[in-house]
């Protein structure tokens, strides 16, 4: 019964205390712990090239608007299924030509009498 007391106690301190810090599951230190199969350097551009276009996605859902945007209620479930299909690059194409097209014919009197 004492031992497994003592037991998560241990635990949490040997976590706390052990050489493997947060700091060492960046993808550069992982990366050097197993350098037979990290990524080439193109790979790891395209991987942060993605992650950016990630971010884009993000600030689609918060560009500050006056009006309804029916892109930011897409992203909010629709991403999910497209980015399962298409890389995040893509898919920030395919929200940013929808919100265009989509505001441009709102604002557009011609399409909106």
């Amino acid at each position: 019964m004492v031992s497994r007391l003592l037991a998560a106690p241990i635990m949490v301190l040997l976590l706390i205390f052990s050489p493997a810090q947060a700091d060492d599951f960046s993808y550069a230190d992982i990366a050097k712990r197993f350098p037979e199969t990290r990524l080439d350097e193109k790979s790891v551009q395209e991987a942060k090239m993605h992650g950016e276009c990630l971010v884009g996605l993000k600030k689609l859902i918060f560009v500050k608007r006056d009006h309804f945007d029916p892109v930011a209620e897409w992203i909010n479930y629709r991403t999910f299924s497209l980015l399962e299909q298409f890389p995040p690059c893509d898919v920030l194409v395919m929200m940013e030509v929808a919100r265009d097209e989509l505001i441009g014919k709102e604002q557009d009197p011609a399409t909106n009498p």
